[in-house]
């Protein structure tokens, strides 16, 4: 994690920092990613930068936590506002707002492409198992809201649809990262469309008169 003085910069500066350091890792990986390069483009020294990261883990570790607040809405997302009118038409909104991000940033597709498979012994293996596990949890909590409200099936164990959902969404994302330089936006807004209808079509409530047989 980032030494405290890091956390106590101007916020435009320590954006400027990540989206730097996110544009690098994003290009060459964490592996090949050089901090030379990094430092470099912001015009910093070398005293200067380890005085706000001790390594390159640290760093990857910051752009992480960027990469969390713009995509997880854990804290914009009132699951509480939602009712069975507008549960869906919410969830669509998040994904295309989603994508959108991508289209705005463009190291955020690599970068994700990397969380999808993290780079293993490198300093940064819990702080991504606690990431995915609030990922996980806040997935949980949208579902289970979704089966308050009548949105979301109840036929089957909600252990077995999270895991579904969770696999569905990430053979999107990787469908969609894998290509996403060659996608135009039109072709992005339409995957990300029916994206979203497979993720409905396996949650959405179960045919009349299936949940009382089960």
């Amino acid at each position: 994690m980032p030494r405290p003085r890091f956390l106590n910069l101007d916020p435009l500066l320590r954006r400027r920092i990540l989206e730097t350091a996110a544009a690098e890792f994003s290009e060459h990986g964490f592996k090949h990613a050089s901090l030379n390069h990094v430092i470099k483009a912001l015009g910093l020294s070398k005293g200067v930068f380890y005085y706000y990261f001790d390594s390159k883990a640290d760093l990857f570790a910051a752009v992480v936590d960027l990469v969390w607040d713009l995509l997880v809405p854990s804290r914009s997302f009132d699951l509480a506002s939602l009712d069975a009118a507008s549960y869906w038409p919410r969830v669509e909104a998040l994904l295309s707002g989603n994508y959108a991000l991508f289209g705005a940033h463009p190291w955020l597709a690599g970068i994700t492409r990397m969380l999808l498979n993290p780079p293993r012994g490198v300093g940064i293996d819990k702080a991504m198992a606690e990431k995915l596990a609030l990922g996980h949890a806040w997935m949980e909590a949208l579902v289970r809201r979704g089966q308050e409200v009548g949105a979301v099936r109840r036929d089957v164990p909600i252990e077995w649809l999270l895991a579904v959902l969770a696999g569905a969404d990430q053979a999107g994302d990787r469908w969609m990262l894998d290509r996403w330089p060659e996608l135009s936006a039109g072709e992005r807004e339409r995957m990300s469309g029916q994206l979203f209808n497979v993720w409905r079509r396996i949650a959405g409530p179960a045919a009349s008169g299936e949940e009382r047989r089960s």
